[in-house]
């Protein structure tokens, strides 16, 4: 079978790094290789000065390389809206296990990821989820198929473990 290998992408700066935390020890626990992902290699800053490494620019991953994506939330997660390579990872990565929290799923949206999908995510952002033709449910998680989102960083367990449960499956 291998080892599952998944990547977390986050803002360079103020990402949600409770978030972090939380989706690294518990994907760790079950002996995934974790990656983290950011516009450029080198280091990322959370919301609380929390720094962490950043293993790969977003613009040199290759999807096939990866079993699932987790994009990650956080006050800064906007700057990655308008990255050109951040849109298409999200998209590239749909045919994935692929999973977003709180403002992340706004990108999903944005890279066209989330289309004919039940998703949720902020109310405030709800408008961006419709424009990316997908369905907006307000529910704290949604899982449609292979893609699992929350609406705020209080679901992260529950995340983590529907991205486990998916990978699992296959």
């Amino acid at each position: 079978m291998g080892e599952k290998r998944i990547l977390m992408v986050v803002s360079p700066n103020r990402f949600n790094d409770r978030q972090y935390e939380i989706c690294r020890r518990l994907f760790e626990s079950k002996g995934y290789s974790l990656s983290v992902a950011s516009i450029e290699k080198g280091v990322a800053m959370g919301q609380t000065g929390m720094t962490i490494p950043v293993d790969i620019a977003l613009k040199d991953v290759k999807t096939y390389d990866y079993d699932a994506f987790v994009f990650l939330g956080g006050e800064g997660t906007k700057i990655l809206f308008d990255d050109e390579s951040a849109r298409k990872l999200a998209k590239d990565a749909k045919y994935k296990t692929l999973a977003a929290s709180d403002s992340a799923v706004a990108l999903l949206a944005l890279s066209g990821a989330v289309e004919e999908k039940k998703v949720t995510g902020p109310p405030e952002l709800s408008g961006w989820i419709l424009k990316g033709k997908a369905y907006y449910t307000g529910e704290p998680m949604r899982i449609d198929d292979k893609l699992i989102t929350i609406k705020g960083p209080e679901m992260t367990e529950q995340m983590v473990n529907a991205v486990i449960k998916t990978i699992e499956k296959g």
